[in-house]
């Protein structure tokens, strides 16, 4: 069976040994673009809230792409760990967002320009380590996350 779903994933960003997709990552690199775009144009926290998490399932249904359906349906045979890793690390990278709004949102507020243009910064960096530490679990080049990895991303 997996040799038959191997066949089937290649040409596309699904990777044939973990059956995972560096393609769900396209949600994230959305929002650390509007991040990094903030110092500029701080009108675009307005595009930042309006951005919206998406699980893994359904940022494929609603991706449009030829291979969704197949995505989803592999994403079943990931491996345990390696799946666990990519939604821990999801989580993570959700609950950074979410923090970055709230904190951006207040400092903008505050007239607080020279800040909020730092910590928007340091959040887009943040998510793009993240985002570098989840294609490595998605082409299993990654041990498990363990407390002291999870503690270090916040």
């Amino acid at each position: 069976m997996y040799e038959e779903y191997r066949a089937r994933v290649l040409g596309t960003t699904i990777d044939p040994n973990t059956f995972l997709s560096t393609d769900y990552f396209n949600l994230f690199n959305e929002v650390i673009m509007l991040f990094g775009m903030l110092p500029d144009m701080p009108d675009m926290l307005e595009e930042i809230d309006i951005w919206e998490f998406r699980t893994y399932q359904r940022h494929f249904e609603l991706s449009g792409l030829g291979f969704a359906d197949l995505a989803i349906e592999v994403y079943a045979l990931a491996p345990d760990d390696l799946r666990n890793q990519l939604e821990t690390l999801v989580d993570m990278m959700r609950m950074t967002v979410e923090m970055a709004r709230e904190e951006l949102r207040e400092l903008v507020e505050k007239q607080s320009d020279d800040v909020m243009a730092e910590k928007a910064v340091g959040y887009s960096l943040e998510l793009q380590r993240m985002v570098d530490q989840g294609s490595a679990i998605v082409h299993g080049s990654v041990g498990s996350l363990d407390q002291s990895a999870i503690d270090d991303m916040f």
